[in-house]
Formats: structure tokens, sequence, C-alpha cells
């Protein structure tokens, strides 16, 4: 220990006497004086700032109760007899549309036999039901595919844009405008149809069309479960509502007390939430239902699921169950940090942290990668190489110390910059301890203190910093030239941030290992928000969570990355010539 603590110290004072620690504080200095004015986080989803409840007085309040819990109750119902109608019709939606394709398609038989005689009457009966039956066809497909809050059939753009046109164009060639008393006018139309052969290509794209894959049973047992789970729970609030209401009509006193009053808004957002709640259970239960016979670039071809990401709606799913069954509102607890979003109603320092060391990181791993590059090629440049072997340590402790330095000067890095923001923070924002909700991996639920989740992100920083840092030093082994080994370095992680930037989360990208360095994205919160103000900022700096990956894929290529940069360092610099 006391040879690498020599080591160490060496290093580091070769660090502090180079110009590059100077330009980095003053470079960090600057994006943590610059962070606040690119702050703006969107306000927590809040379903209570929907209430136009009186403020002032229990009655109006509990009149305004009442009027809400009939219309979310009437949406909640709605919502429930669409779900009852595909559990009901799940296995007829191909068969409707392919039976009205055949109907059409047997229409177009008869029309083209009445062409080849003279009762004008016969085809304008017969051209009449086929542009009747044309319309039924694309209003059925249309209800199916875009009418409903759910998907109810799968169909791929590409199927969806051609039926929609070939529809479309049949429409207007049986709708043509003509003398209808001529037989010339009938068999102009029968021309077409026999030219384009477009009843036969639609009957053809309807065939292709696939049912959904959902089972009707777990359908049902999602309603049994969270239609009804809430019953006892939202009786008990409507009983505590109206007794408050009760008491107010009889002692005047009580009625004007403000306490009372917010009693009642606070116990109808939970009321209605419960709701709200249970239907996004349904929703994300729904789309993984309905996805789950395919992986998520499979599914993405399809209507309606362009961004569809199964790791997302399974997350959506385990929070709003942990709220359900915990008899919770989303208000009742914070949500995981997110680059753009204000993990409770009112913007915490910590947000204001997240946000500054997401920013903050980039430059502290460029930094880092730098510094790593020139630890063994710098040595090679400037002479010094034979003279740092030549004396009484083991090659394997002269890498142990570079890396321990570097890694010295990046927590140091990450620990200031961590104070300096708790206190711009605390200052601007005020700082607060509420419980965080954590749901890890998408599929477990949990909660923990605020400050406990920042210590967890900060460590996953760490593991990011530690094998950037490895990189840059493994390059750093294998080539002599500093420059090279620096440009090497830097160019990796520019093209990692640009890869992550112009993929939007392109699943082609979850095996690529820098992808998969951030580890803290699987502690929930992790997918940007659109439509916002610093979206194109959020994308450059937040990592992606890809469809069909999990924690342990991180882990695992996390671990495997970090032996083979351990191998590259020590075996390549123990056996290399220095001569």
């Amino acid at each position: 220990m006391g040879k690498i603590s020599k080591l160490f110290n060496g290093e580091l004072k070769k660090i502090f006497l180079g110009p590059g620690i100077f330009f980095m504080t003053a470079f960090l200095i600057l994006v943590l004086t610059i962070a606040p004015k690119f702050f703006s986080p969107v306000s927590k989803s809040d379903l209570s700032t929907d209430l136009t409840i009186s403020t002032t007085d229990v009655k109006d309040a509990y009149n305004s109760f009442l009027e809400y819990k009939t219309t979310y109750s009437t949406d909640l119902e709605t919502i429930n007899n669409n779900v009852i109608t595909l559990i009901d019709n799940n296995a007829n939606f191909k068969k409707n549309l392919v039976d009205i394709a055949d109907e059409l398609f047997a229409l177009r038989v008869d029309f083209n036999a009445l062409t080849l005689g003279n009762d004008v009457n016969t085809m304008l009966n017969c051209l009449n039901a086929m542009s009747n039956k044309a319309k039924e066809l694309e209003t059925l497909y249309q209800s199916y595919l875009h009418n409903y809050i759910f998907p109810v059939i799968l169909v791929n753009e590409q199927l969806d844009f051609n039926l929609e046109f070939e529809i479309s164009q049949l429409i207007k060639i049986l709708n043509k405008e003509g003398n209808i008393t001529d037989t010339l006018f009938y068999k102009e139309i029968e021309d077409n149809l026999y030219n384009s052969s477009i009843v036969t290509v639609i009957k053809n794209y309807i065939v292709e069309i696939e049912n959904l894959t959902y089972s009707n049973e777990n359908l049902e047992n999602l309603l049994d479960t969270y239609s009804s789970a809430k019953t006892e729970y939202k009786e008990n609030l409507q009983k505590q509502i109206s007794e408050i209401a009760n008491k107010a009509y009889n002692d005047e006193d009580y009625n004007i007390s403000r306490n009372n009053v917010d009693n009642v808004v606070n116990l109808t957002y939970k009321y209605i939430a419960a709701d709200d709640n249970t239907y996004k259970v349904i929703e994300n239960s729904l789309y993984l239902e309905i996805s789950s016979k395919y992986s998520d670039s499979q599914i993405s071809n399809y209507v309606g699921f362009s961004d569809f990401n199964s790791y997302k709606f399974n997350e959506n799913l385990t929070k709003y169950k942990f709220l359900l069954e915990n008899d919770m509102v989303d208000n009742d607890i914070a949500n995981m940090f997110s680059f753009n979003t204000a993990s409770s109603s009112k913007i915490n320092a910590f947000d204001y942290m997240f946000f500054t060391l997401e920013i903050a990181s980039v430059l502290i791993i460029a930094f880092t990668v730098v510094l790593g590059a020139g630890m063994i090629a710098k040595e090679y440049s400037e002479g010094t190489i034979k003279l740092l072997v030549m004396r009484p340590f083991r090659r394997n402790k002269i890498i142990f110390a570079k890396i321990l330095a570097t890694m010295f000067l990046a927590f140091i890095f990450v620990i200031v910059s961590t104070i300096i923001t708790l206190i711009t923070g605390c200052i601007i924002y005020g700082i607060s301890f509420p419980a965080m909700l954590v749901i890890f991996n998408s599929s477990v639920a949990f909660t923990l203190p605020i400050w406990l989740v920042f210590i967890i992100y900060l460590a996953s920083l760490m593991i990011k910093i530690w094998i950037f840092a490895l990189l840059a030093i493994a390059i750093s082994t294998i080539f002599k030239s500093y420059i090279a080994a620096v440009c090497i370095s830097a160019g990796i992680y520019i093209l990692n941030i640009i890869l992550t930037f112009v993929s939007s989360g392109a699943n082609w990208l979850k095996f690529n290992v820098f992808a998969n360095l951030d580890i803290f994205k699987y502690f929930g919160g992790s997918f940007i928000a659109k439509g916002t103000e610093n979206q194109n900022l959020t994308a450059l700096f937040a990592s992606p969570v890809f469809a069909d990956t999990s924690i342990w894929l991180s882990v695992i290529i996390i671990g495997a990355l970090a032996l083979l940069l351990h191998i590259i360092l020590f075996t390549v610099f123990k056996h290399r010539d220095i001569t």
C-alpha cells in the first residue's frame, strides 16, 4: 500500500502541475453558472389542478364533488364498456371485415355479369349496392383502427396506407358521374374495375390483417381486479366528504373553516384519481397484452405503435398498480428524477442538482477521458516512461495508481459540483425530503427517501465515469502517441453522444456497451417528456431505455467490459517493450 500511495501522490502532482486541471475547473464553473438559465422543468402532472371547487364554502365544495363524482363515474363506465366491447368482439373484428369484403366481391361478380346485358335498372341497383358496401367497409375499418381508446386490430403502416387508398379509389370509381340510363356508362365502370382489379386487391389486403393477440380471460381478470378494486376505498372517501358536508350544514362556524374546504378538495382529488389510476392500469395492461407475442421492433411497425416501448409501458403499469394497491395518488409521493420534469408538484433542490449534474457529468467524463488517455501515452511521448519503470515498482501497481488518480480527480469534481448545486438549489428553489417512488427494472415499485435515491444516482454516475476512465487508459497503453490516444478516446466518447442523440433510443443500439453504462435509468422516470422547451437538450443528455432490455443485461455488459479493459491494461503494459 505504501508504494501505491507514493505512486498515487506522484500522479496527482503531475496532474496539478499541468494546465488541464485549471482549464477543467474554469469550464466546470462556467457550466455550473449557466445551468440555471436552461433549467425549466415541466411541472409534475397534477390532476388536482383541473378541479374548480370553491375554496371558501364547504357546501359549494360538496356540490362540486357530487358533479365530479357523476362525471368521472361516467368516464370510467365508458372505459369499462369499451374494454368489454373488445372482449365481446375479439374474435369478430377480422371476420367482420372479411365478410364485408366477400360481400363486396360477390357484388363485383354480379355487376360483371349484369354489364353483359342491357338492364340498366338492375345494373344501377347493383352499382349502388357496391358503393354502399365499399363505404360500409371503409367506416368499419376506420372505426376498428382509429375510433377505440385502444387499438383493436394490428395493421402495419404500409398496409393501412394501401388499404385506405384502394378503398377511396374504389368509392371514386363507383360514384362516377354520367348518364345512368346508358349501358356504356356501366361498361366503362366495369372496365375500370377489371383493369385495376381493385376489389380483389382490397379483399387480399383485408385477408392480410391480423387479429389482436390478447387473451379474453386476461382482459376479464383485469376488469374484475381493478375496476372494482377501489370500490371500498372510494366509498370511504365519499363517507368522509359527506361527514364534512353534514357538519357544515349544521354548523356555520364549521362551514367557513378553510381547513375543511381544503379537506373536501383533497378527498375529491383522491376520489377521481382512483378512477384515473384505474384507467392507466387498464391502458398499459392492454398495450402490453396486445404486444405480448411481438418484439418491440415488430410492434412498432403497426399503426398506433410507432413509439412503442414495452419497458416504458411495464414501468407505467407497475407505478399505477402500486398507487392503487396502496390507496395513494400521484401527489402523495415524489416521482423519480427526470431531466426535464419536476419530481414533485413544487420544484425541489434535488431536481436542480440532478439536471445540472447531468450536464456537468459530460464535461467531467470528457476531462476524465482526456486525462486517462494521457496517463501512459504521455509518458511515452515525453520520454519519461523509462524513468517510471526503472523505479522499484511493479508495473501493475503503476497502472493501479494511475487509475486511482484519475478516478480520485473525477470523484472530487463530482462531489464539488454536488455541493455547489445543492447550495444553489436550496437558495433558488428550497429543499424538501419527500419519499420518492422507485420503479426498479420496470417491475418492482417501492419508496425511498429522496436523498438516498440521489446517492444511488451519484454512485451510478461514478460507475459510468470509471468505465470511460478504464477505456481511455487502456487506449493509452496501446498507442504510444499521446495525441493519437487522446483523439481516439475523445472520438469514441463523442461518437457515443452523437449516436444517443440521433438514434432516439433505436432498438439496434441496445447492445452498444456505452448505451448500457447508465444504470440509474433502471430506477424509473427515464423517458423524455415530449413537446417540452428543452426537448433537444434532453435528448442529448438523457440516456434512453431500450426495448427488450433490463438492468441485468446492462450489469453483465458493464462487468464484461470492465474485465476486458482491466485485462488489456495490465497485460499489455506488463509485456510492452519500452526500449
